[in-house]
């Protein structure tokens, strides 16, 4: 199962009701305090985009906001700080930006990938998909569990192993 997500420069194009939003913690369109108010139950995504600013989860990479080479600085920043972060792109600077984390020595944080192609399916090894975009908004695809954006999940406990019985203690239940 998945979920979807909205994001835009404008919360109140989001439509009312959206279980999941994404918004921005700096730039031109810092949008995320009138997100919050906007969507206080959905679950908020925040974005950054740029690699000097200490906030949010998902650093935008695409042209105008942080580049490839800044994303490993970003992400070391970030998990300094506890975050498990994510690197927003397109599909045609994904390798690029993956190339940048390589040369660094920076392990991999986690993708959210930007392909307008209508089709909504997340491609391996991301866990977030903006497939669609329209003037007020565009739309995502989200896996059930986004680290650094959900909660863990609770492991159930594990029963302990049934004692076995001794061989007498049996004999004993069994007369």
């Amino acid at each position: 199962m998945t979920r979807s997500m909205y994001d835009s420069v404008s919360p109140s194009s989001i439509p009312a009701g959206a279980p999941m939003v994404a918004g921005y913690v700096d730039g031109r369109y810092a949008n995320l305090t009138a997100l919050a108010a906007r969507f206080p139950s959905a679950v908020r995504v925040a974005i950054a985009v740029f690699a000097s600013t200490d906030a949010g989860v998902v650093l935008d990479v695409e042209n105008g906001d942080a580049t490839p080479a800044q994303a490993p600085g970003w992400v070391r920043m970030r998990r300094s700080h506890g975050v498990d972060p994510t690197v927003y792109c397109n599909t045609d600077t994904w390798p690029a930006v993956r190339q940048a984390f390589a040369a660094a020595g920076v392990a991999a944080p986690h993708y959210w990938i930007a392909q307008y192609d209508g089709v909504a399916a997340i491609p391996a090894g991301a866990v977030a998909k903006q497939y669609r975009s329209t003037d007020s908004w565009d739309l995502s695809i989200v896996a059930d569990y986004w680290p650094g954006v959900d909660p863990a999940p609770v492991q159930a406990p594990v029963p302990a192993p049934a004692r076995p019985m001794d061989r007498r203690r049996l004999d004993e239940e069994v007369r």
